[in-house]
């Protein structure tokens, strides 16, 4: 387990644990702006590059706001390269109250070619990150 880090400016806690399965990442706080979500995936790409993972589970427990669509292309613009391009990620926005809105990043996270989802439930996140492992 990695403690929680301090997101600093971001207003945000990280926190990232190995599981068998892959990495969990629980985050808390606010989260603002395209920028914060950029430094939550920065500091959560450098641990699949560390730990080798393929599959990450995202616990978005924060508030804040959904960035709009050119908003987070700018987002996946800057994860090109950073190691999620073989990684299943599940996002779940754990409060529920955003899924329609981040359904769009789910839908340009394809369109970059990641194999992602975004939730409201932890457990069908699970099984989803699950499915087909051999």
């Amino acid at each position: 387990m990695i403690p929680a880090a301090d997101g600093g400016e971001q207003g945000f806690q990280l926190t990232l644990d190995t599981e068998s399965s892959g990495l969990v990442a629980t985050v808390t706080g606010r989260i603002e702006t395209v920028e914060h979500l950029i430094a939550l995936f920065m500091r959560i790409a450098g641990e699949v590059r560390r730990t080798g993972v393929k599959q990450v589970l995202v616990l978005d427990h924060t508030q804040g706001v959904v960035p709009p669509e050119t908003q987070m292309r700018k987002l996946f613009a800057a994860l090109e390269g950073q190691g999620f391009d073989a990684v299943r990620v599940a996002y779940v926005d754990a409060r529920g109250t955003a899924v329609s809105r981040m359904e769009v990043g789910e839908i340009l996270g394809r369109e970059h070619g990641y194999e992602c989802r975004v939730f409201d439930n932890e457990s069908r996140a699970r099984i989803w990150l699950h499915y087909g492992e051999s």
